[in-house]
C-alpha cells in the first residue's frame, strides 16, 4: 500500500478536490467545539485591540442623548412613585388624626358625594 502511495502525487490529487464541497460537509459547531479558545484567547493582545478603536467615531455613532434621556427617565419615574407613595401615607394620616379629633357620630362615607354619584351611574 505504502509503495501505491509513494507513487501518488498528492497535489495533482488535491487539485481536483471541490474545496466547498468539502466545507459543505463540516459541521462547523462540533469543529469549533473541539478548538480550545484559551489559548487562542491568551495570544490575543487586548490593549493593542482597544487602542484601534476610533472612540470619536463611536461617540459620533452614539445617541448621548438618548441614554441620558432613558436613565434620568427611569430615575424621574422612581422619584415620582416615591412622592406618591409617600403623599398616599400622609393622606392616610392626615385623614386617621382628623377622625379622631372630630369623632363623627356616624361612618364617613368612602368618597366625595360627586363621585359617590359617578359611581352608582352605570
Amino acid at each position: 500500500m505504502n509503495t501505491l502511495l509513494d507513487r501518488v502525487d498528492v497535489n495533482t490529487l488535491l487539485d481536483r478536490v471541490d474545496v466547498n464541497t468539502l466545507l459543505d460537509r463540516v459541521d462547523v459547531n462540533a469543529l469549533v467545539g473541539r478548538v480550545d479558545l484559551k489559548p487562542v484567547l491568551d495570544s490575543v493582545d487586548v490593549n493593542d485591540l482597544v487602542q484601534q478603536i476610533d472612540m470619536d467615531a463611536l461617540v459620533e455613532k452614539t445617541d448621548l442623548s438618548a441614554v441620558i434621556a432613558r436613565s434620568s427617565g427611569g430615575m424621574t419615574t422612581e422619584a415620582l412613585d416615591a412622592v406618591r407613595s409617600q403623599a398616599v401615607g400622609l393622606d392616610q394620616f392626615v385623614d386617621r388624626w382628623v377622625h379622631r379629633l372630630l369623632r363623627p357620630k356616624k361612618p364617613w362615607p368612602p368618597a366625595p358625594p360627586a363621585l359617590l354619584r359617578v359611581q352608582a351611574q352605570p
